[in-house]
């Protein structure tokens, strides 16, 4: 008996011992940005955009929360804002690849396919895995497809210390017998606008064939006019698609005015092939002959024939380097005004903190005639040295324009005093392409 009530006592205290409580739930601190974060992640999207509008005013140079905010952006479909915040954020971090890739989808979903290109070739160059790398290269080779509009507009004051590109000679010697050239044709400095615009249109016709229309309209007014340069060019023909390059087959012509007169024109085609549409290296060749006539100099009239080639190398996620090349050969209705030509250029681009993009192009022309013009006795012989640097700052965005602030100097010898000049180009202005 006394072993059942122990049994039972033992029973009793187990009902009357309290159950184990369950512990009670982690709490967890999140911090703004690891919140909007999980707001994001869970689509939540309006939530996410109000506590990143009100971190980034309380912060406003920090790029996480500007990164998250264009991502929200991008998510909306309001790429004009996320382009934006990606912008700021490549202002003061300009290596920075995700960004870059974030910025190039925007574009892409935008339309924008020329920026598009620009940022993802970029990111493409920054460290990242090769699965990212396969994904850009897609988009790549969709944005060669895809790409219907290019379009691109520069305008800028120009201060000009040879707005004639003249001799500064004021005495020539013609046929052995010694002139005072007219103040007209020697140098002369001028202020003047300087504006471009050209686009391309550019229609898929099948699965990797395209059109290709183009033109383009330059124009440098000075006071007075009679100095005013303008030339218009344009082209057509079909593209050829292939998976990492393209040929172009295109009629091309262009008109010059100089002082408001028709100067010179020309009409033939070009053949041009483009290598590494979805690579950090991008080759470019491109063969063409135009009949040339000169309304000034009839002697001068006859095909020009030229070859260009360019390569350009994205070096990092904000640098990049080109190098051209090129010749041409003028077979004019006199052989002193027939000649050979060399060029050779090499540019090198860097986007600088706060928001600046330096470029750096020196280049090399020249010229070599194939007799002896009676009036100098001697056969021309040119030779040309370039140097342009420009400078331009993202940070001012103003609709697709920014400020551009270029410099352009070119000294050229001749054996022929009236050819050789010097010339400082200044250029002041906005451009669309950055």
């Amino acid at each position: 008996m006394k072993r059942y009530l122990t049994a039972l006592a033992a029973l009793l205290l187990c009902a009357q011992a309290p159950a184990p409580q369950p512990e009670p739930p982690r709490q967890v601190q999140l911090t703004v940005l690891q919140a909007a974060q999980l707001l994001i992640t869970n689509e939540r999207l309006v939530e996410a955009k109000t506590l990143l509008d009100r971190y980034i005013a309380a912060n406003p140079d920090d790029s996480q929360g500007q990164f998250l905010r264009g991502m929200v952006a991008v998510a909306e479909k309001d790429y004009d804002t996320a382009i934006q915040l990606f912008r700021r954020i490549l202002v003061r971090e300009p290596d920075a690849e995700r960004v870059r890739l974030e910025l190039g989808r925007a574009f892409f979903l935008q339309k924008d396919y020329d920026n598009a290109d620009r940022q993802f070739r970029f990111a493409r160059a920054g460290n990242i895995g090769d699965p990212v790398k396969v994904n850009i290269d897609q988009y790549l080779g969709a944005i060669n497809a895809l790409r219907e509009w290019t379009f691109r507009f520069a305008f800028a004051f120009a201060p000009d210390t040879n707005q004639n590109a003249a001799t500064a000679t004021s005495q020539i010697d013609i046929f052995g017998i010694p002139f005072l050239l007219d103040k007209s044709a020697r140098r002369q400095s001028g202020i003047g606008l300087s504006g471009e615009i050209g686009g391309e249109w550019s229609p898929l016709l099948d699965d990797n064939i395209k059109a290709r229309i183009g033109a383009e309209l330059a124009r440098t007014e000075y006071s007075g006019g009679d100095f005013d340069d303008m030339t218009l060019s344009a082209y057509v023909g079909p593209q050829f698609l292939f998976s990492n390059w393209n040929l172009s087959v295109l009629a091309s012509g262009f008109e010059r005015w100089y002082g408001n007169q028709s100067y010179v024109s020309g009409l033939g085609g070009r053949v041009a092939a483009e290598y590494g549409i979805a690579s950090d290296l991008m080759l470019g060749v491109s063969f063409g002959g135009q009949a040339v006539s000169n309304s000034f100099i009839p002697e001068q009239n006859g095909p020009l024939f030229s070859t260009q080639f360019q390569g350009t190398y994205v070096l990092s996620p904000s640098s990049l380097l080109q190098l051209q090349a090129g010749f041409s050969r003028q077979d004019a209705r006199i052989a002193p005004y027939s000649y050979d030509g060399i060029s050779l250029g090499i540019g090198y681009q860097q986007d600088l903190p706060w928001g600046f993009t330096a470029t750096f192009q020196p280049s090399y022309t020249m010229a070599r005639y194939d007799a002896m013009l009676p009036a100098f006795g001697k056969t021309r012989s040119d030779d040309a040295m370039m140097l342009a640097v420009s400078f331009l700052n993202r940070r001012w965005d103003y609709h697709g324009f920014t400020p551009r602030f270029s410099y352009v100097f070119t000294e050229q010898h001749s054996n022929i005093a009236l050819y050789s000049y010097s010339r400082s180009q200044f250029q002041i202005g906005v451009t669309s392409l950055f």
